[in-house]
């Protein structure tokens, strides 16, 4: 699973760096951690060990001679990071990073290098956050129709918006936003005109799909 890096000649190494079978998913604020063994199960003592994103250096990690190589990391994961060696004897690793970030999300390659032999494998971090309470506001035009605008900040990646009606009907918005923050979350906008008199009560759900939760909000629309 590796291709060539200009800076080190690639030899038959006598190991396979295996990364996670399935993506990590993490929450927003809390830490994940980024798993990679060897095979066999031989220690990486000893070994450079290097998480990394599109570009081999700066690095996301690097552990040289078990030594944390702070200098060569990207700065916004410096000071994030740390290595969880536990079972290091036994060719697992992870790196830790702390307080994950919507930035955090996509793909990472974990690189165990030995003398001139080096693999390297893939990781995928996804991030998912669980935005805020939803709220509507109403407005009712001279007409008499209701304009219903649901709003919530705080999501990743982008979620689905579901308007319903209080018999379970569902119905789409008529315009949607979904714009992100200074720290790449998604604040939802979504709004509806309600011609029909004979509604009682209407629900706005916003569902994030990574986590497989929705928070709803209901309105009650006033009698004509």
């Amino acid at each position: 699973a590796s291709w060539s890096h200009p800076q080190f000649e690639k030899g038959a190494a006598p190991f396979d760096v295996i990364g996670p079978p399935e993506p990590i998913l993490a929450v927003v604020g809390e830490d994940a951690e980024l798993p990679c063994r060897l095979s066999p199960n031989v220690s990486a003592k000893g070994m450079e060990l290097r998480w990394f994103r599109e570009k081999v250096s700066p690095a996301v990690f690097l552990s040289r001679e078990g030594q944390e190589q702070e200098g060569e990391e990207m700065a916004e994961y410096r000071g994030r990071v740390s290595l969880v060696e536990d079972h290091i004897a036994e060719g697992s690793v992870a790196v830790r990073i702390q307080e994950v970030k919507a930035s955090d999300d996509g793909e990472y390659r974990c690189f165990f290098r030995q003398d001139e032999n080096y693999e390297e494998a893939i990781v995928h971090l996804k991030v998912a956050a669980l935005g805020s309470d939803p709220h509507i506001s109403m407005k009712v035009q001279e007409s008499g129709e209701i304009q219903l605008e649901c709003t919530s900040v705080g999501w990743y990646p982008e979620p689905q918006v579901q308007w319903q009606t209080h018999r379970g009907e569902e119905f789409p918005s008529m315009s949607e936003s979904r714009n992100p923050d200074e720290e790449g979350l998604f604040t939802v906008r979504a709004s509806v005109i309600i011609r029909d008199s004979s509604m009682k009560n209407v629900s706005c759900a916003i569902r994030n799909l990574l986590l497989g939760q929705e928070k709803e909000v209901e309105v009650s629309i006033p009698a004509s």
